[in-house]
């Protein structure tokens, strides 16, 4: 048996592969559509989307067998990706380098195989499009130019998950140069009300189609709004603490069209459970165990507070509370700084 061995590019093409986050995932009918058609199309019993990875291949959709994955050292597949053409063993028992395979000489019992690269943007080939059969046959030019046209489609596939990824990466730099940009507006801030003023103009690129505000906690456990972006606040403007699950729990609550209890400062109508918002998450802002306020989103689509934008809220709640513990304190000091100053001139 042959070990296939490591592309030239391996390195880069482990990068790419991982960087699309599809090892380990749930079967998705837009594969699995593409091997059922190749299993019909070439009258085979196995078609597969096979994936490379560092020590296995693994089945991102698989007609044919029960297993999801087998070690790189013995497969086909990791041969396949060495070509930029089709790879095709019509009779493994008489290929010196398959004959004593596992997968040849016990289950599945491959006597032909035929696989299709799947290639990355940058030419890394990630796996293959594959057919296998338990008998020999011929594979003709056409049917493999069939099978290199159905492996563009799930090579489309694979390009539409890395493009997802770079924008996803995109997004991500962006949000990291806002929050850098809002950090610097809040040390420079003054006061507690020139800061979530500062925050409120800055926030909406952060979550778009998403209104909210900012709430401050009063010595009375009254919350009372400061500032706020969009097209509706979605709260009461004071409130007491009482009325908010996330300053009760101290931790932060989102709410959508499911059976969890509403904040009673929730703006409603008799129309829907949360009028005409589809979504809302309350996070307090604390800081150094001190509760100073709220931060509030909401939005008419809950698609839009995903759980990446739930832990950016959190990270600008923690920036925000942060800010005005420290305004709190610097006020106090030159309070104290001032009675010193007064006690001395007398």
């Amino acid at each position: 048996m042959q070990t296939p061995p490591y592309p030239a590019n391996e390195a880069i093409r482990l990068t790419v592969l991982r960087s699309l986050h599809i090892l380990d995932t749930k079967p998705e009918e837009r594969f699995d559509r593409i091997t059922r058609i190749a299993k019909r199309l070439f009258n085979v019993p196995i078609a597969l989307v096979s994936l490379i990875d560092a020590e296995r291949q693994w089945f991102k959709s698989c007609q044919g067998l029960t297993v999801c994955q087998t070690s790189r050292d013995i497969s086909l597949c990791g041969h396949a990706i060495l070509h930029n053409s089709p790879f095709v063993v019509p009779d493994t028992l008489l290929d010196e380098r398959f004959c004593d395979n596992p997968l040849v000489t016990g289950d599945p019992k491959i006597r032909f195989y035929a696989g299709a690269p799947l290639a990355a943007s940058n030419g890394s080939n990630l796996g293959t499009l594959c057919i296998i059969d338990r008998v020999p046959r011929r594979f003709s030019d056409e049917d493999q130019h069939l099978l290199v046209d159905l492996g563009h489609i799930a090579q489309q596939e694979l390009l539409a998950m890395q493009l997802d990824t770079l924008d996803e990466l995109k997004q991500r730099n962006a949000e990291m140069k806002l929050l850098s940009e809002m950090n610097e507006f809040l040390q420079a801030c003054l006061t507690v009300e020139e800061a979530c003023a500062a925050i409120a103009s800055l926030i909406a690129p952060l979550f778009p189609g998403c209104s909210g505000g900012i709430f401050t906690l009063t010595a009375l456990n009254q919350v009372n709004n400061v500032a706020h972006w969009g097209a509706e606040l979605g709260s009461r403007p004071d409130f007491l603490l009482s009325d908010c699950w996330g300053l009760r729990r101290g931790r932060a609550y989102r709410m959508d069209g499911t059976d969890r209890p509403r904040c009673q400062h929730i703006l409603t109508d008799s129309s829907s459970a949360n009028g005409g918002i589809s979504a809302s998450l309350c996070i307090p802002m604390i800081a150094q165990g001190e509760t100073l306020g709220l931060f509030h989103l909401n939005t008419d689509n809950a698609q839009l507070l995903s759980e990446a934008k739930q832990q950016l809220a959190r990270t600008v709640a923690e920036q925000v509370g942060m800010a005005i513990a420290n305004l709190h304190l610097r006020e106090t000091l030159q309070r104290q700084g001032g009675r010193v100053l007064s006690h001395r001139a007398m």
